[in-house]
């Protein structure tokens, strides 16, 4: 049987989808990326009673080994702590390990920050950079920063909650024209989609907190108009 990795909400309980509810419902095992994290989501579903396992950034080897031959022999569901699991977090090294040992995986898609942003954005998109998470390291981070300013497509950049104050700042300050969409705790009540400059948007979310993703239109575009504008 395969491996099924299964997207989840990545705020609002609503989005699960009925393919998701199966799987994890069948599950004789659910591998997770953070406790806390995976038990919540399994308790809001009434299905705290279900084998938990962890696959983060501090799993060995031995531990992914583990969790192969789990998979081997159990129907298993993969998630992360919200959205499509396997992309941008350790769950890929899972997805690996079985393709290279011939278990089969298969994919449910569902939430995902990323679509959602782009949904919002207002302008064609045909072509961007996932830059993701930036680093934190001060030299390694500023590295990243200075690529992107060569970097003339639209382009989606996250960080932790708590960074976004100080990424927003060290964009501002780096590309004070460059436009962007900034979505703040999608799919909540309280979610907001704000569009500007970066010190706009950087002077608007002052001292705020919240899980947020960015789109830098692209650097051609410095009005919305123009974003929707194919280049010829």
């Amino acid at each position: 049987m395969p491996l099924k990795i299964v997207a989840t909400p990545i705020g609002n309980l609503g989005d699960i989808t009925l393919r998701a509810l199966e799987a994890l419902k069948g599950a004789d095992a659910v591998i997770g990326e953070e406790r806390r994290e995976a038990s919540t989501l399994l308790k809001r579903l009434g299905l705290e009673s279900r084998d938990l396992r962890l696959l983060n950034e501090h799993s060995t080897d031995a531990d992914v080994a583990e969790l192969l031959e789990l998979c081997r022999a159990k129907n298993v569901a993969l998630v992360s702590d919200a959205g499509t699991p396997g992309f941008c977090d350790p769950g890929a090294r899972l997805v690996a390990a079985c393709r290279g040992a011939g278990v089969p995986v298969t994919a449910l898609p569902g939430a995902s920050s990323l679509m959602c942003l782009l949904s919002l954005a207002g302008a064609r998109i045909d072509q961007f950079l996932f830059r993701g998470f930036l680093p934190a390291e001060r030299e390694t981070r500023n590295a990243a920063l200075r690529e992107l300013g060569n970097e003339s497509r639209a382009a989606i950049v996250m960080d932790t909650p708590y960074r976004l104050g100080k990424l927003l700042s060290e964009l501002a300050t780096l590309f004070p024209k460059r436009r962007a969409l900034l979505g703040l705790d999608l799919t909540l009540e309280n979610e907001l989609a704000l569009e500007g400059t970066l010190p706009e948007l950087a002077a608007k979310t002052a001292g705020r907190k919240a899980e947020f993703v960015l789109l830098l239109f692209p650097e051609a575009a410095t009005t919305p108009e123009a974003a929707k504008k194919p280049r010829r």
